[in-house]
């Protein structure tokens, strides 16, 4: 899935934004939305898109550039950010591949009319806080095993098999020559006598 978002509109359903903002403000905040959508998406930080309008972009500002592996746009060229963002679902190849975020109707309807899924800042903000929460499945190896085990599993085995350490026969059978023991006595073999 990627993600097409409404930069400025997200950051004002976040809080982070106010009606007077100064523009270093603007420049931090930009920055903390990066830093918040690399952290939630993580290496799938590159299937997302940010669109901003480019009358509030930073001095010397490119119209694209891309914010650790965030694609970053400025309208630059066009009215407005709107403009940008249906610009780019008319262009998309494959449109029910691409999530569009914000809260504004115009790009909301952009998106459907290319049946794009569409999420609301607050739904798409609820998304991502669900995905935080969910926990990781181990991995999975080809053959469709677990890669390794859970702690609980890893706990429950541990406990299991605690007393095989000090069984005499697995001791004899793993250490047959007592080296183990050996290095345990500082040494010393298992009567004591130096080696």
């Amino acid at each position: 899935m990627f993600y097409l978002i409404d930069g400025y509109n997200l950051l004002y359903a976040m809080g982070t934004l106010h009606a007077r903002t100064p523009p270093d403000g603007l420049e931090r905040a930009r920055a903390a939305l990066f830093g918040f959508l690399k952290g939630r998406h993580g290496d799938e930080a590159a299937r997302v898109t940010v669109v901003f309008d480019a009358r509030r972009a930073p001095r010397g500002a490119v119209a694209e550039a891309n914010y650790q592996g965030i694609q970053v746009y400025f309208a630059v060229g066009h009215d407005e950010a709107d403009d940008l963002i249906e610009l780019l679902i008319r262009r998309a190849s494959s449109p029910r591949l691409l999530t569009v975020i914000s809260d504004d109707h115009r790009i909301q309807q952009a998106g459907r009319r290319r049946r794009c899924p569409v999420l609301g800042c607050g739904d798409y903000l609820a998304l991502l806080e669900r995905r935080r929460r969910r926990p990781a499945a181990p991995p999975r190896s080809g053959d469709g095993k677990p890669a390794g085990v859970s702690r609980a599993e890893a706990r429950l085995w541990l406990g299991e098999f605690a007393g095989l350490a000090d069984d005499p026969a697995l001791k004899e059978l793993f250490d047959p020559d007592g080296f183990l023991e050996e290095e345990q006595n500082g040494g010393r073999g298992a009567g004591g006598e130096e080696t």
